[in-house]
């Protein structure tokens, strides 16, 4: 199976404005947060902070938000490639939440529409391709007879598909709290119940 047989449709995002769907994108970054490659910490931020800042503001300049999503994809690249002999897994994860973030910053151009909900999926579907990765590898525990990409697939969706009802419910404050990215993560959970033990590395 796929991503697309548990991946967000676009239809399920109209509860969100187009603030709401940018906050979304970036609620899904803060979820893989623990898997950002070593030394984008200070990059990360960076990328966070401008998805934040400009959510409820006119589009952002489409240059500046196409290179910060390019370094980050060349951080979660190199990531990768320095650990494809030693730990793939964990590499291709590093790459799939710095793309996440990215695509974040590059919807931050968008003024709205099927374009803007296209994109918001697109990092959906990149932070969710941790799961993906994780349950082939084996590093999801399941029950026995429970197919561990599946179950992982589904907590991880479930996760997304529960943001957009914290977004749209908590929108307004979220625009007008003096730390927005403190609210964006702290205004509901990140999972549904407690988080998967893969849910971080470490």
């Amino acid at each position: 199976m796929t991503l697309q047989v548990w991946a967000l449709k676009v239809g399920e995002l109209k509860p969100l404005s187009r603030g709401g769907l940018l906050l979304l994108a970036a609620r899904c970054a803060i979820r893989v947060e623990p898997w950002l490659p070593p030394g984008a910490d200070a990059l990360w931020h960076v990328g966070l902070t401008h998805v934040a800042a400009v959510a409820f503001d006119a589009p952002a300049p489409s240059k500046p938000a196409a290179k910060l999503a390019r370094e980050l994809s060349n951080r979660g690249a190199k990531a990768s490639s320095l650990l494809a002999a030693t730990d793939e897994p964990l590499g291709q994860c590093m790459n799939y939440a710095a793309l996440a973030l990215g695509a974040a910053v590059e919807a931050t151009s968008l003024d709205g529409g099927s374009t803007l909900k296209k994109a918001v999926l697109a990092s959906a579907k990149l932070s969710a391709s941790i799961a993906a990765v994780l349950g082939h590898a084996g590093r999801v525990r399941v029950p026995t007879g429970k197919d561990p990409v599946a179950v992982a697939c589904v907590a991880i969706w479930d996760a997304i598909r529960a943001d957009i009802t914290s977004v749209a419910a908590a929108s307004a404050d979220l625009e007008i709290a003096k730390d927005r990215i403190r609210a964006l993560r702290e205004h509901a959970a990140l999972w549904v119940g407690r988080p998967p033990r893969w849910a971080s590395p470490r």
